[in-house]
């Protein structure tokens, strides 16, 4: 069954090259890739043109309007032309075998939810000037990257992780038919940090949907940035979650219907 890679993208566009070239070197390519940007820049455009005859893209785009990711998810997900759909953000550069794995697994009423490894500044920095071939499981360690148990790959469906999967935007896949059934993205959330993956697992696996833990299976390497400091998102979005949590509906009225 064909699959559609949705690449969450801003504005930063060189890591978003980094992205699409591990996207090139990928075991199993995918059938469709939309580039989903929560903006309007034509500087997008040069990144397009230079992978244009090697991958098969589409792309839209919205206002920017402040922080709307839930929406341009949205219409990714109608635009998809595949069943499976495999999301992650272009900031986090692929491992070979991502689409592989997460394809493998993904069933109706079963998503998938993968892990990431933080690059360190040193080695990111590298990577934006060398290109992906300077990723590389000696330089992680040495540099003191994040989470590096998170780059280790086991393509054996006998080695599988204990731990209880937790979703990650960055690093999911579902059936397009099951994200319908949710009704999408709830896009009530308009702050970064909290509420893409934590609102769609809660209702997902209240409406009887089962997760595929993907750790060691399907990787992916975020590249270091500087990060704003978000608690004061963090806790208006928790306290929104919390509140739909105690409502209990798997179906978000504010979703894939409203952009239909």
């Amino acid at each position: 069954m064909g699959v559609t890679l949705v690449i969450s993208v801003y504005k930063d566009y060189e890591a978003l090259n980094l992205v699409l070239d591990s996207v090139v070197r990928q075991s199993v390519q995918p059938q469709q890739i939309i580039l989903a940007h929560d903006t309007i820049d034509p500087g997008i455009q040069t990144t397009i043109q230079r992978f244009i005859s090697s991958l098969k893209m589409d792309h839209i785009d919205q206002m920017d309007s402040g922080f709307n990711k839930n929406r341009i998810l949205n219409k990714a997900i109608i635009r998809a032309n595949n069943e499976h759909l495999v999301f992650t953000d272009g900031d986090c550069i692929l491992h070979p075998k991502f689409i592989e794995e997460h394809r493998r697994y993904l069933r109706n009423g079963i998503f998938t939810a993968g892990r990431r490894t933080d690059l360190d500044a040193k080695t990111s920095a590298g990577i934006r000037n060398r290109g992906i071939h300077h990723l590389g499981m000696l330089r992680m360690l040495l540099n003191g990257t994040k989470r590096l148990e998170e780059a280790l790959y086991f393509g054996s469906p006998l080695i599988s992780s204990s731990k209880t999967a937790k979703l990650l935007g960055c690093n999911m896949g579902w059936c397009k038919s099951d994200l319908e059934k949710l009704n999408g993205f709830d896009m009530d959330y308009t702050l970064p940090g909290y509420g893409e993956d934590t609102d769609i697992e809660f209702r997902a696996k209240l409406s009887g949907m089962k997760v595929q833990n993907m750790r060691w299976k399907a990787l992916q390497y975020h590249l270091h940035h500087e990060r704003l400091d978000r608690e004061i998102n963090i806790t208006q979005s928790r306290n929104l979650y919390e509140s739909k949590c105690k409502i209990g509906y798997f179906y978000c009225e504010n979703g894939l219907t409203q952009l239909s």
